[in-house]
């Protein structure tokens, strides 16, 4: 029997596929409304005058796997990132200079390496999982694979970076390509760790808290601040297990 009649043989003795067996599970309900007084600033952000915050709302991207980002711009790196957002990268930059952010400089790798410098931000998310509200620290999302402990220093505004098209001569700000908030180091970065961090598979060194990280697809409130001294070792929001 040839052998493309041997498969087709094959999968009908197995019986019908099962339309659902390779479906995510479905994300839960998402009664989030923004506050009339927030300050819209583009699309899924907001600033928020009251709490000296930037809002931005993202949904869950990758719950299992190797990371390069914790959020990308929807559409571009959702493969490695946990969180991905259809909020403007120049619009979030906008909002971290209202909370009273300073942008540092991301990335530096010639002549010698520098990390990436910037206000210390803070990092609050905000989801509904079985019918209730929970919170957590954006680090207990991000594990280190060597330790399996969560990430223990906060992010940096780098501020990503503005150049000119040599051709067009617009001036492109780069981390409009999807790198909005990294645990590796890229010079496009608007949020990335203030210390030497790989994005070559080989080295790469933090995967996703799969047992903290809500189902695909889940709705998820982001909720930037300045971290007030001591930058580390601030008490954490206590985790929610995944389902």
């Amino acid at each position: 029997m040839p052998a493309i009649l041997t498969l087709f043989a094959a999968l009908a003795l197995a019986g019908p596929i099962d339309p659902q067996a390779d479906r995510p599970p479905t994300p839960p309900a998402d009664s989030f409304r923004p506050d009339p007084a927030w300050k819209p600033l583009g699309q899924d952000v907001w600033f928020d005058p009251r709490g000296k915050r930037l809002v931005v709302r993202a949904r869950v991207a990758l719950q299992d796997g190797a990371l390069e980002h914790l959020l990308c711009r929807k559409g571009t790196k959702e493969h490695e990132s946990i969180l991905a957002t259809e909020a403007p990268a120049r619009m979030i930059h906008a909002g971290l200079l209202l909370v009273g952010a300073t942008p540092g400089h991301p990335v530096r790798f010639e002549p010698k390496f520098e990390p990436p410098t910037g206000t210390p931000i803070a990092i609050g998310l905000e989801w509904e999982q079985d019918g209730k509200p929970r919170k957590a620290d954006a680090r207990d999302w991000v594990k280190d694979a060597a330790t399996g402990e969560p990430l223990t220093r906060d992010w940096v505004f780098a501020g990503s970076e503005l150049f000119e098209d040599p051709r067009s001569k617009a001036m492109i700000y780069a981390a409009d390509d999807g790198d909005l908030i990294t645990v590796a180091n890229f010079p496009a970065s608007i949020l990335d760790l203030p210390f030497r961090s790989s994005a070559n598979d080989a080295d790469r060194g933090y995967v996703s808290h799969a047992g903290r990280v809500p189902v695909r697809g889940t709705s998820v409130t982001m909720s930037f601040t300045l971290r007030t001294p001591p930058a580390q070792g601030q008490p954490r929001l206590k985790a929610a297990p995944a389902p």
